[in-house]
């Protein structure tokens, strides 16, 4: 089953994500009109795309039978040219021992799991309309 979210507004510009069980507030920074409670949308993305690229990293070493003890990434937005789309930079910081594995090899590992390949790639958005939205719209 491919994962839902369930989005609805709180408080000003705090929103509640709710998946399974879990349940995560965004909101944005003072200076930006939020109360700063939660991570922003863009900060959750970057979670997303560094725990999808370590998870991927560590069980790539894992079926190797190296360790992936101390693996850590940091993930940001790095601009690029005005009016152009960030890069997204994930920047490992991994052991002499997992770079053996070597670095083409560690690339795509790194950017083979469900978030990273689709962000790499190119995510199509579509946007739908429930039924119960449309009805009160006529």
């Amino acid at each position: 089953m491919e994962p839902r979210i369930r989005i609805r507004q709180l408080n000003g510009k705090q929103l509640l994500g709710c998946a399974r069980t879990h349940s995560v507030v965004t909101d944005r920074p003072y200076e930006q009109g939020g109360t700063d409670i939660g991570f922003t949308s863009g900060e959750l993305l970057l979670v997303a795309i560094g725990s999808c690229a370590t998870g991927s990293l560590r069980n790539y070493l894992e079926m190797r039978g190296t360790s992936c003890e101390g693996i850590a990434a940091d993930v940001f937005f790095e601009p690029t040219v005005p009016g152009a789309r960030d890069r997204i930079v994930i920047d490992l910081n991994v052991s002499a021992s997992v770079l053996k594995a070597g670095v083409d090899a560690i690339r795509t590992a790194v950017t083979s799991g469900g978030v990273t390949s689709r962000v790499k790639l190119g995510s199509e958005i579509d946007v739908r309309f429930s039924s119960v939205a449309l009805s009160r719209n006529k």
